[in-house]
């Protein structure tokens, strides 16, 4: 499964799209991986987008990504 490209298709999906309602601010280069507070870093995720976006993250680059997810569950 190519999950850069889910991982891609849902923060393009988000920038176009702002959710209604409640919303958590993602890093869309986390900043354990060099991003930044920029503006054109972060996007508005629903809860579940965002738990997604990181278990992504988690897949494709594994290691510090991991303790994200497990952050999130608690």
């Amino acid at each position: 499964m190519n999950y850069q490209r889910i991982y891609s298709n849902l923060i393009e999906f988000r920038k176009a799209n702002v959710p209604d309602g409640y919303s958590e601010k993602h890093h869309v280069v986390p900043r354990a991986l060099g991003g930044d507070n920029s503006k054109s870093n972060i996007v508005k995720l629903t809860a579940r987008e965002h738990f997604i976006a990181h278990r992504l993250l988690a897949k494709i680059h594994g290691g510090l990504m991991w303790l994200a997810v497990t952050y999130m569950l608690h």
